[in-house]
């Protein structure tokens, strides 16, 4: 499947996950500190539009096929129980500088096996409050 994303274009995705709290600092305790994200780099990855009928004011959703084995890596890199624990900690997914929200996911079987995720994504877009603020 990696070798069928890849042709597909092959572009890389990062998962933003929140960083791991540093330990021993009063303000990180108290809860004063500002979050901090990393991106854990996915990649095969394809990246496309979903073919909805659009309605004035929805937002685009877009599909991102991920590779079986890229997402394992991640599992096994972050040490948690599954792919489901994985996505549900991502506050979102970056992919070419522009950050977008997980709606669903899900992944497609083969002879019992995983071969891929696909994660269904809206854009993060600002509030309509925020844009008339300065």
């Amino acid at each position: 499947m990696d070798s069928l994303l890849r042709s597909q274009g092959g572009w890389i995705a990062g998962l933003r996950l929140p960083a791991p709290a540093a330990a021993g600092v009063d303000g990180e305790q108290l809860g004063l500190s500002s979050p901090v994200f990393q991106d854990l780099p996915l990649a095969p990855v394809v990246f496309r539009k979903v073919r909805i009928i659009m309605n004035e004011g929805t937002e685009t959703k877009c599909e991102l096929l991920i590779s079986a084995s890229a997402v394992a890596a991640a599992v096994a890199a972050q040490q948690v129980a599954s792919a489901d624990v994985l996505f549900a900690m991502a506050t979102g997914m970056v992919v070419n500088g522009v950050l977008f929200l997980i709606e669903a996911t899900s992944f497609t079987e083969w002879l019992g096996s995983v071969c891929v995720y696909r994660v269904l994504l809206r854009e993060s877009l600002p509030d309509a409050a925020e844009e008339t603020v300065g």
